[in-house]
């Protein structure tokens, strides 16, 4: 069942002459293909995106992945850049193209122009300063994590420092500081640009430096003539571009550490440590379609956009997919902010296992590790057969005996199984000859052994002694003699009695 894009009249009419309307008389341009649309011509029955150029790639990447299995509808997530309109089924058809995640949200509001658009991709949190500014009937689905810094020129040499902290950069962004020389650069007027205005990331900078406002010297646009005015050519900081940066010694600007790996020749430096500020990103949908099967089977935390088989795709767009919920994260849920950046990477893990031969039997204990701690259990095999399945990781330690194995040497399998499905499998083996260990005398036998040994031993001494004695002495000896004798009589009757 497709998504319905619907609002109520009254909500559609007060949208129209408010401030978040996207364009109120558009003027249309044929409609152009973009590299990342990634479908030229979606049906009602499609999820139809547009907003963020932060999230555009990863979406291009899921989208075409998703699109070639048989879902009974597609997505269709059209690019932030480019001329032209978006091609948008009927009866909306022909509209201007937003760019940006304000603008990917404005066009959710805007029923008039842009009912079958189902959801915008927002690198910014809903609600901004509060949820209402927004739009009360917005939620967000969060997805991916993303990294913002501060880009300076890589391609020329930039008169920045190697590093700057966040103070000096709230300096620069406040106009304050004003030259590269102030803060352990090389002289040159500082020239500090944000995104185009609608942009998240010019949201969450923004928010991440605690500035109300930019100073006077902050500018949206590059700024070829020089007289603190945007001229008709002047050109839009677009988010995450090199363009405005790669050839100016003196410009910084923030940017998606993600997308700047995607940018090609090395063209800007990133300034990172304290300047390296985390943020979820999202898809917004109408509060109304938050249940709708469609929406979840792609972005809830069961669908397509949160799974191992999104992964690499979101990956390949510069951000990092969030873990579900049942692997400890937010990936697919309805939260219009979170600071959980649990994510889905993989973790390696590996597996030891030793065997030790005991009266009992065989004593197997497999260590599992990883960069961070593996959950999960433990199955032990020797070949295909099972020992023993679903054996407890307690102190990355689990552990079985195998008990009373045949004679001989036996193979034994420790077969990790992860809990999450971030954690990946391993295995280990190990040989062990078993023979059962030899009983020896009770402790009771062993003491009257040695009681024996020491009665004998008292007798032999005695009669060395009585033959050289003479006399009263002699006597004495023979007595002595005498009651030895009958300690080892019964010495040898506590041995046979313990044996």
């Amino acid at each position: 069942m497709s998504v319905r894009k619907t609002l109520t009249a009254a909500f559609a009419a007060a949208v129209a002459t408010s401030a978040v309307t996207l364009i109120a008389s558009p003027a249309h341009a044929e409609y152009v293909p973009q590299p990342e649309d990634s479908k030229a011509a979606p049906v009602s029955a499609d999820l139809i995106g547009v907003g963020s150029d932060t999230t555009m790639l990863a979406l291009h990447n899921a989208a075409l992945l998703w699109n070639a299995g048989s879902h009974g509808f597609d997505v269709a997530t059209f690019s932030a850049l480019g001329g032209g309109d978006v091609n948008l089924p009927a009866p909306n058809l022909a509209q201007p193209r937003p760019n940006g995640s304000s603008a990917g949200k404005a066009a959710l509001r805007n029923a008039a122009q842009y009912s079958e658009v189902d959801f915008a991709r927002s690198s910014d949190r809903v609600g901004g300063t509060g949820k209402e500014a927004e739009g009360a009937d917005l939620e967000g689905i969060p997805f991916a994590v993303d990294t913002v810094v501060a880009a300076v020129s890589n391609s020329t040499a930039s008169h920045a420092p190697a590093s700057l902290t966040k103070a000096q950069l709230i300096a620069i962004y406040s106009c304050t500081t004003t030259n590269w020389n102030q803060v352990g650069g090389t002289a040159g007027v500082i020239k500090p640009l944000v995104p185009q205005s609608g942009s998240g990331t010019e949201k969450f900078f923004k928010a991440q430096l605690g500035v109300a406002n930019y100073g006077s010297c902050v500018k949206d646009y590059v700024d070829t003539n020089g007289n603190d005015v945007k001229d008709a050519g002047e050109a839009s900081v677009q988010e995450h571009s090199d363009a405005p940066v790669k050839n100016d010694p003196d410009v910084i600007v923030p940017i998606s550490k993600g997308r700047a790996g995607l940018i090609p020749g090395n063209t800007v430096r990133l300034l990172e440590g304290e300047l390296a500020f985390k943020r979820a990103v999202y898809n917004v949908v109408r509060a109304t379609d938050i249940n709708n099967a469609s929406v979840q089977a792609f972005f809830g935390e069961s669908g397509f956009l949160c799974s191992s088989a999104a992964r690499d795709a979101i990956a390949a767009g510069g951000l990092t997919q969030l873990a579900t919920p049942a692997n400890g994260g937010v990936c697919g849920t309805a939260a219009d902010t979170t600071s959980d950046f649990t994510t889905n990477e993989p973790v390696a893990t590996s597996t030891t296992l030793t065997g030790t031969s005991t009266g009992a039997g065989v004593s197997l204990v497999a260590k599992v590790g990883g960069s961070s701690t593996p959950l999960g259990t433990v199955t032990f095999k020797e070949g295909d057969t099972v020992l023993k399945a679903n054996v407890p990781i307690v102190g990355g330690e689990a552990r079985f005996v195998v008990p009373a194995p045949s004679v001989g040497a036996h193979t034994y399998k420790a077969v990790y199984n992860p809990s999450q499905a971030r954690f990946q499998v391993s295995e280990a083996t190990v040989t062990v000859s078993y023979a059962p260990p030899v009983a020896g005398p009770s402790a009771a036998l062993v003491a009257a052994q040695a009681q024996l040994d020491a009665a004998k031993a008292k007798v032999v001494k005695l009669k060395k002694q009585v033959k050289s004695a003479t006399g009263a002495k002699k006597a004495k000896l023979k007595k002595k003699l005498k009651k030895a004798k009958k300690a080892v009589k019964a010495a040898t009757a506590a041995v046979a009695a313990a044996s």
